[in-house]
C-alpha cells in the first residue's frame, strides 16, 4: 500500500502553517534606530548564527507610497560585490552596528539608510531586492529580508539579549 503525504495536508487552509523564518528565526526588533521615528529595524536570528536584516512591519517605510529601489551601492562599498568563501564563510566585509548595508532610494529623491544593527560579518545581500523591490514591501520577513549576516555566538547571544522580542514589541506597539 502506497500512502500519499500529501492527503494528510489540507492544502487548500495552508494559514495554519508557520513560514520558514517564523518556524526556524527567531525574531528581534530595534526601535527608533538612529534616534529617528519608526525607523524599526527586524533582525531574525537562526541558532546557527545566521542573522537575517530585514525592516520591521512598524517601520515608517511601510507607510509611504512612493515608488523606491534598493540601492546597496552605499559611499565607497558595494555591498553586491561581497563575497565569502568555504564553511567558515572568510572574506565577507565586516559590520559594525552603524555599517550602512543598503540605501532605499525613492523616485522623489528622498532616501535613507538600512543599518546592520549589530557587529558580524556581511555573508550575502539579498540580490532579489535589486531586481524585485516589492518584496521589500510584501514579504520582508521572507523573500524580502536585505541581507544575511554571520556572528559569533557571543556576539549574537549578546545582540538577542539586548534587543525585544516579539512579545515585547507588539507590547511597545501598542503603548505608543
Amino acid at each position: 500500500m502506497e500512502y500519499n503525504i500529501l492527503d494528510s495536508v489540507n492544502l487548500t487552509d495552508l494559514s495554519n502553517f508557520k513560514s520558514f523564518t517564523d518556524r526556524y528565526f527567531s525574531k528581534r526588533y530595534i526601535l527608533n534606530v538612529d534616534g529617528i521615528e519608526n525607523n524599526d529595524i527586524m533582525l531574525m536570528f537562526h541558532s546557527n548564527r545566521i542573522t537575517l536584516l530585514s525592516l520591521a512591519p512598524s517601520h515608517f517605510f511601510f507607510k509611504n507610497d512612493n515608488d523606491y529601489k534598493i540601492n546597496f551601492n552605499v559611499g565607497n562599498i558595494d555591498r553586491l560585490t561581497n563575497t565569502v568563501k568555504g564553511k567558515g564563510k572568510k572574506g565577507g566585509q565586516i559590520l559594525i552596528p552603524k555599517s550602512v548595508i543598503c540605501k532605499i532610494e525613492y523616485s522623489n529623491g528622498k532616501n535613507f539608510d538600512v543599518p546592520a544593527c549589530m557587529k558580524g560579518t556581511l555573508i550575502e545581500v539579498n540580490e532579489e531586492l535589486v531586481k524585485n523591490p516589492i518584496f521589500l514591501k510584501e514579504e520582508p520577513d521572507s523573500n524580502g529580508f536585505i541581507a544575511i549576516m554571520l556572528s559569533s555566538i557571543a556576539n549574537s547571544d549578546s545582540t538577542k539579549s539586548e534587543l525585544l522580542d516579539h512579545e515585547q514589541y507588539i507590547k511597545m506597539l501598542n503603548s505608543k
